[in-house]
C-alpha cells in the first residue's frame, strides 16, 4: 500500500469527504503513524492561532483518532464542516455527553454528512439516555437503507444487551462484524460476551482486531490487558 501524503492531505481546503477520513484513518493506523501525530499537533498549533476552520476541522478529526476526543470536542466545536459535527459527536460520546452528542449527529445528518450513520449513531446516543424504545423507534425508521449498515446491527445489538438479551445481541453483533470486519465497537461487545462466557482466546482475538485502528477504546486495551496478564503473556 502507497503510503499516504499527510500534508498535503491537511491542507486541502475543501470540506472533508469519507475518501479523506478513510485515508486519515488508515494514515493515523499504520506506519505513518508518528508523522500523522507530529502533522496534527502542528495542525493544531497552526488552527489555533489563525482561526482557520477548515484546518480546525482536520485537526480535530486527528485530534480524535489520536484518542484526545475532549480536545477535539472543543477544536471541532461549531465548526461549519458536516464531517467536522460527525467526528465531534463521537468525540462527546466517548467523554459521556451523550445528549450533547445527539444534538451534533442531528447537525451533521442535517449539513450532509451521511444521513444514514448519523441517523444510527444519534440512535446509540438516545439509548445511552435509557430511551430504548426511542432508540429502537430511530433505528428502524431507517428502513431497508439502515438496515444494510453494520452501525443498524450493532445499535440493535446493544438495546437487545440493555433489554438483557444477551443471545440476541451476540447475533446482531455478529452480523455487524460480518458486514464490516474493522467494526470497533462490535468487535469490542463481542470480546466482552466472549469473556463473560469464559471463551478468553476467543476474546483476545476480537479485542486485537478492535485495537488494529484508531479510535482506539480504553475499556478495549484495559480488557485486553488483563486477559494478557491472566495468560502470563506480557
Amino acid at each position: 500500500m502507497e503510503p499516504v501524503d499527510i500534508q498535503s492531505m491537511f491542507v486541502n481546503n475543501s470540506n472533508l469527504t469519507s475518501a479523506d477520513i478513510e485515508t486519515i484513518l488508515r494514515a493515523a493506523s499504520g506506519p505513518q503513524a508518528t508523522e500523522f501525530e507530529q502533522v496534527v499537533r502542528a495542525l493544531h498549533t497552526e488552527a489555533s492561532q489563525t482561526g482557520d476552520e477548515r484546518k480546525a476541522a482536520r485537526a480535530g478529526i486527528g485530534l480524535f483518532f489520536l484518542g484526545k476526543p475532549e480536545l477535539a470536542a472543543t477544536v471541532l466545536e461549531g465548526n461549519g464542516d458536516p464531517a467536522a459535527r460527525f467526528y465531534r459527536a463521537q468525540a462527546l460520546s466517548t467523554i459521556g455527553r451523550h445528549e450533547e452528542a445527539v444534538g451534533e449527529f442531528e447537525t451533521a445528518a442535517e449539513k450532509g454528512f451521511d444521513r444514514i450513520e448519523s441517523t444510527l449513531r444519534r440512535a446509540g446516543e438516545v439509548r445511552q439516555l435509557g430511551q430504548l424504545d426511542e432508540a429502537e423507534k430511530i433505528v428502524r425508521g431507517t428502513g431497508g437503507e439502515g438496515a444494510r449498515r453494520a452501525e443498524y446491527s450493532y445499535q440493535m445489538g446493544c438495546i437487545l444487551a440493555d433489554r438483557g438479551d444477551a443471545f440476541g445481541a451476540i447475533e446482531y453483533f455478529e452480523r455487524a462484524v460480518d458486514m464490516n470486519p474493522h467494526h470497533s465497537r462490535a468487535l469490542f461487545s463481542l470480546a466482552v460476551k466472549n469473556s463473560l462466557y469464559g471463551n478468553d482466546e476467543e476474546a483476545v482475538q476480537l479485542y486485537e482486531r478492535a485495537l488494529s485502528k484508531p479510535p482506539y477504546y480504553l475499556g478495549a486495551i484495559l480488557n485486553l490487558g488483563l486477559l494478557y496478564e491472566d495468560r502470563e503473556n506480557y
